[in-house]
């Protein structure tokens, strides 16, 4: 019985200590991933908003083609019907 009881308590402490660090170590990877975001919320949305503006050039088009694809008809595939109905007097 004493086994069933550390068992339950060392669970109980892993997902204790879990919910202490996981955030922790969860704000250090998304601050790692985004290029060391800066602490205070208004210098953050002063740098997002100037690098929008960077990659955004107001007025230019873009225009991208792609080749066209052939069409893939395989044996098992039936035969398109295009048909009109005719009304009858």
């Amino acid at each position: 019985m004493e086994a069933f009881f550390t068992v339950v308590l060392l669970i109980v402490l892993f997902f204790w200590l879990l919910g202490k660090l996981l955030p922790r170590v969860l704000a250090w990877y998304v601050r790692r991933r985004i290029g060391g975001a800066p602490q205070g919320g208004a210098e953050w949305q002063q740098r997002w908003r100037q690098q929008e503006h960077e990659n955004k050039n107001e007025g230019e088009v873009e225009i991208k083609y792609s080749e066209p694809q052939e069409k893939i008809i395989t044996g098992n595939m039936g035969e398109y019907v295009d048909f009109e109905e005719e009304k009858s007097n």
